[in-house]
């Protein structure tokens, strides 16, 4: 399976299942500020990082 994990997501299910996408991890999933995305995204890709390994593993 292909998994994506992005800033912000602008891409619908349709969409990332023709692009082949089995499914896609947004950071503003966790934080709707983009501003704030921008500026913790180390730590909130570490916390989207502990969310796809409970889910896949």
């Amino acid at each position: 399976p292909v998994l994506a994990v992005c800033g912000r997501l602008a891409l619908d299910n349709k969409a990332l299942k023709g692009a082949g996408i089995e499914r896609a991890y947004a950071l503003t999933d966790l934080e709707k500020d983009e501003a704030r995305c921008r500026a913790q995204a180390g730590p909130l890709l570490e916390q989207l990082a502990e969310r796809l390994a409970q889910e896949r593993l």
